[in-house]
């Protein structure tokens, strides 16, 4: 069973504080006020895809024009998203279009919720994950021997919480593998960011509703402070599970000018 946290005020490293909140409720009023909110996951935890459909029908329902952006989908591959919404190819025609078993392989059925109901509500759908070809890349050669069109030319560097959050997942700490575990996380992460923040771009008046793993947003490092990077601050919602227990988040100021999503400069 999964809890909505009612968490004190914490200090982070971060650009991002926990707000106080216990209910669903709390968490949608304060989407409301959000351009950008996380819908952080374990890939294969049914009752969390169920609670982010659940969220994505509420934000709906208040008449919000919603992009979604699901990193169960690789980058490339937009334009099979794009034909599945608007009705011209079937799932079954766009789960092959995308790759979707080789490059993601999580059981379709945790995820297609959102999907149809994209497709139902004619909701935006963004592939929102980098390419495999890029991570192993990246993984080869390092990424500051890496350009890629699919990353900005300023890679934000990790901060010294984030590095150590990540190594905490590795189970082998040799240097050499280190360094290539920590650079594939900075490329997901980077990547993922700046995919983000070109569409909060193109969608100026929509709210960007991300479905990603709770690694990618833990305690708002890793792609939002990235979009912050890239784009300036911007209210950001974040939630992401954690030892069964949903954490809440948000940028500290939302009371600056978006100005920011409503301009057509890209990110650098």
């Amino acid at each position: 069973m999964l809890l909505l946290l009612l968490m004190p005020l914490l200090a982070f490293s971060s650009d991002f504080i926990f707000f106080e909140g216990s209910s669903l409720e709390r968490f949608i009023l304060k989407a409301e006020e959000a351009k950008v909110i996380y819908l952080g996951e374990t890939h294969d935890r049914e009752d969390i895809h169920q609670l982010q459909l659940r969220i994505l029908k509420e934000l709906d329902k208040k008449g919000y024009e919603i992009v979604l952006l699901m990193e169960a989908f690789q980058q490339p591959f937009q334009e099979a998203l794009d034909e599945y919404v608007e009705g011209y190819i079937d799932e079954e025609e766009m789960l092959k279009r995308t790759e979707y078993k080789r490059r993601w392989g999580f059981d379709k059925e945790l995820y297609a919720p959102l999907w149809r109901f994209a497709r139902e509500r004619g909701i935006k759908l963004i592939a929102l994950n980098v390419p495999s070809e890029l991570v192993r890349d990246v993984k080869r050669r390092g990424l500051g021997k890496v350009r890629s069109g699919y990353l900005p030319e300023k890679v934000m560097p990790l901060r010294k919480e984030h590095r150590e959050f990540i190594l905490k997942a590795m189970k082998e700490h040799k240097s050499s593998v280190e360094k290539s575990f920590l650079d594939v996380q900075l490329a997901w992460d980077t990547g993922m960011a700046y995919k983000i923040a070109k569409t909060a771009l193109a969608y100026p008046r929509a709210k960007l509703v991300v479905i990603v793993g709770s690694g990618h947003v833990w305690r708002g490092y890793g792609i939002p402070e990235r979009v912050n990077f890239l784009l300036g601050d911007i209210p950001q919602l974040v939630s992401y599970v954690q030892e069964d227990t949903f954490y809440f988040l948000f940028s500290k100021d939302f009371s600056r000018d978006n100005s920011s999503t409503n301009s057509s400069k890209e990110p650098n």
